[in-house]
């Protein structure tokens, strides 16, 4: 009986973690408003229908590796106010803006960090380059 017990009270608190949790990150959606960002995959085709500002973080090298998304502008995320005077003139008013990275990380935390501060809407690609390019997408040479 005690074994059952324990095993139920583990349960219990086990669920209050997750409703804490879950209570937390939907306060934190509520509170950045609509400078919220969201993480989803997309297609290339898709972002481009978007009319989206569409800027890989990565680092140089990784953008040798494996080749860039065609049109992304390469701007690799070190700190959000850098980031921001680097594509400012670029991001029109009401575009979204789509980060993305090599494994979709770095854009999520690129995101977190630039929600908030500018009020387009922010999309980290799910999955990355590597899910891209995983769908079939052929990536090109940067130009740097």
């Amino acid at each position: 009986m005690a074994e059952a017990t324990r095993r139920n009270f583990l349960w219990l608190g086990l669920g209050g973690l997750v409703a804490v949790a879950a209570g937390g990150a939907l306060w934190m959606r509520a509170s950045a408003g609509d400078a919220a960002f969201e993480t989803r995959f997309m297609t290339v085709d898709q972002m481009k229908a978007e009319g989206a500002l569409v800027v890989d973080v990565r680092r140089p090298d990784e953008w040798q590796a494996t080749g860039v998304i065609e049109g992304a502008r390469l701007v690799t995320f070190a700190d959000a106010q850098d980031f921001l005077s680097r594509i400012g003139a670029d991001l029109a008013p009401g575009q979204e803006l789509i980060l993305v990275c090599q494994s979709g990380r770095r854009s999520a935390a690129a995101a977190a960090a630039l929600a908030g501060l500018i009020p387009n809407r922010i999309i980290s690609a799910d999955g990355g380059m590597q899910a891209i390019i995983a769908s079939g997408y052929r990536t090109v040479a940067p130009q740097l």
